[in-house]
């Protein structure tokens, strides 16, 4: 792909022109359901686009794939800089391997631009690395989303997956430590990163991801499984990376509990998503044996990774979404499920009660027993009107999470520090340790506890 065009002069408020935003292991404009391209992808994304809006330039440093430098434009102020660094195929921690190479390719196109930032922003800990070997050079304020916590990971392990190595949990550790801001999305991580790592606690800011309103809106049920193939067909929808961590072998035997006898043989599991080998073996060639056991190879289908645009027909013309997740950073499908009028019931942990209300948008399934979640199903298969009114609330919901909230915070809290740097020098001749100093209060905190940001509103 030819190089794009130079981004037109930024002009927004309070200060904040341009960001250098680091995602080295995963592109925004990856497919969804490959690899490791998630909810991260949609979160660098939306928020580049939406800082874009606000007159905020935004160069987005990725990994290339093709092993080649190349330049994409996802917005009028936004690029995508793909840089070259080690082969294609590389397991995440043999990315670690690269960050150096990466690191150095970053400040070459720096170089050859002439350009300067404002502010930096990483995502994920393998970024983290990056920007903090370019925080003495850059000298900007530096802020941080970890979006999964290797501590939490390995101690909401599912049965049979692989525990995070300490490498990751040390560095992620040293990043959270050295950072002028973390940006995180629940409480619940900010308490993680208080806890275990001795994080100041007015270095923490919680802000809420948001959802694509637009994309994701409720419509009729019936109409949206005549549109996908199954006119008589009552569907449950799991969505997100095929790994053992999401738990989908207990939706596989709780079907299989509702359909004991040959019963509901209208009921189909459909399994959206791309595979993964992090344990050693294919995870959807495990899930599809264990289908094929359990005589359910007729109603459990996978349909691999879909586009966005696809998921919100599949999601509205579920009787429920399922995620029965060990752990998640934020419930960003159950946001998007509840986006499009439909229930969901996932598992109680910190990322998904953000946003699923027990009881009226949904339910939440404390533990992973098949059983449980055959006791929620049920109560939605025998009552039609019940999913309908919990469809109603949750299209309710999933509205108090907009994009452009969570856009309009980060910008505020992005801004803050650098008018305060500015105002102090930062950024000018001083080291990593001045500058840290000079970094200013993001969150004021109520003794206790953390304030929950009032520009992200939950209903």
């Amino acid at each position: 792909m030819a190089e794009a065009r130079a981004l037109p002069e930024p002009s927004s408020r309070a200060g904040l022109s341009r960001v250098a935003v680091f995602s080295l292991h995963t592109s925004p404009t990856a497919s969804l359901g490959h690899s490791a391209n998630g909810g991260m992808n949609v979160y660098i994304r939306q928020l580049c686009v939406g800082l874009s809006q606000l007159g905020v330039a935004t160069d987005i440093f990725t990994r290339s794939l093709a092993g080649d430098k190349r330049v994409e434009q996802l917005a009028p102020l936004s690029r995508v800089i793909n840089l070259p660094a080690g082969p294609q195929e590389l397991d995440k921690y043999r990315l670690l391997e690269q960050v150096p190479i990466f690191t150095e390719g970053v400040r070459a196109f720096m170089a050859e631009g002439g350009l300067h930032y404002d502010a930096m922003y990483s995502h994920y800990w393998l970024s983290g690395m990056v920007a903090c070997a370019l925080r003495g050079s850059l000298r900007v304020p530096w802020a941080h989303t970890a979006h999964t916590l290797a501590i939490v990971k390995n101690r909401l392990l599912a049965p049979g997956d692989r525990p995070e190595p300490e490498v990751r949990v040390d560095l992620e550790g040293e990043v959270a430590r050295c950072a002028d801001l973390l940006i995180v999305n629940t409480q619940a991580e900010a308490l993680e990163l208080l806890r275990a790592y001795g994080v100041r606690q007015e270095r923490l800011a919680v802000v809420a991801p948001g959802c694509d309103l637009g994309a994701f809106e409720p419509r009729p049920r019936q109409v949206a499984r005549e549109a996908l193939g199954y006119p008589e067909q009552r569907l449950f929808v799991f969505a997100g990376r095929l790994e053992r961590l999401k738990g989908v072998d207990v939706l596989i035997r709780a079907l299989a509990e509702l359909t004991a006898d040959g019963a509901r043989p209208e009921l189909r599991l459909l399994i959206i998503g791309g595979d993964s080998h992090s344990s050693g073996e294919s995870e959807r060639q495990r899930l599809a044996t264990l289908a094929e056991r359990l005589g359910l190879t007729g109603q459990v289908s996978f349909t691999g990774p879909l586009p966005q645009e696809r998921l919100a027909g599949y999601y509205a013309a579920a009787e429920a979404v399922l995620l029965p997740s060990y752990n998640e950073s934020f419930g960003l499908v159950a946001l998007e499920a509840q986006a499009s009028g439909t229930p969901v019931i996932a598992s109680n942990v910190p990322g998904l009660a953000l946003v699923v209300s027990d009881g009226r948008t949904g339910f939440l399934v404390n533990g992973h027993d098949p059983r449980d979640y055959v006791d929620r199903m049920r109560q939605l298969l025998e009552s039609p009107r019940l999913v309908e009114a919990m469809g109603s609330r949750a299209a309710r919901r999933a509205r108090g999470f907009s994009w452009d909230r969570t856009t309009e915070r980060v910008h505020a809290l992005l801004s803050e520090p650098v008018s305060k740097a500015t105002a102090a020098g930062a950024g000018l001749g001083s080291s990593p340790a001045e500058l840290a100093g000079a970094i200013g209060v993001a969150v004021h905190p109520v003794p206790g506890q953390l304030r929950q940001p009032t520009a992200v509103s939950v209903h």
